[in-house]
């Protein structure tokens, strides 16, 4: 729940945000909400409207809409420092297993093999036929796991998405 103070604009997220904001004002060991209305700080709310994928909701105002102080709110394209923002983070290792159900939910799984035995040098084939067999975990910058990755028509970005998912 978040507080908010008409009077000075100040917003509270914490009752110790209250307290550090007031040191002048003696509270007990907690701060009740009759407590905070008497000083002028009231509850907000905060309902933030769902968007769709690469759109943003944006604070506005807080007005007080039927006896209740309320954040109002716009929706508007995300930036692309915004849409890079809420990428989630690539994993640099994941289990085999979540690496196998990761190219079958995108479709991939079943042309793996062929694409190892593809694989011309006999070197090259073993090392990535031994990782695809009996490695526990890909390592996202491994040479076996590029490889894979080339042969499967995956650029980075791709090859990411799988290591998300």
């Amino acid at each position: 729940m978040m507080y908010y103070k008409p009077s000075t604009g100040e917003w509270f997220a914490l009752h110790s945000d209250v307290r550090r904001a007031m040191p002048h004002v003696l509270f007990g060991d907690s701060i009740s909400e009759a407590d905070l209305i008497a000083l002028g700080i009231f509850p907000v709310v905060q309902d933030e409207p769902a968007v769709e994928p690469g759109r943003v909701a944006v604070p506005l105002s807080i007005e007080l809409i039927d006896d209740q102080w309320t954040q109002l709110w716009t929706v508007r394209d995300a930036t692309p420092d915004e849409i890079e923002a809420s990428k989630p983070p690539v994993p640099q290792q994941i289990s085999s297993g979540q690496g196998r159900e990761a190219l079958y939910n995108a479709g991939l799984f079943a042309g793996v093999q062929s694409a190892i035995d593809a694989i011309e040098d006999v070197d090259t084939k073993w090392r990535v036929q031994n990782a695809w067999d009996y490695r526990p975990t890909w390592e996202r910058q491994s040479p076996s796991v590029a490889m894979m990755a080339g042969i499967l028509g995956l650029d980075g970005d791709a090859l990411d998405e799988l290591f998300i998912n």
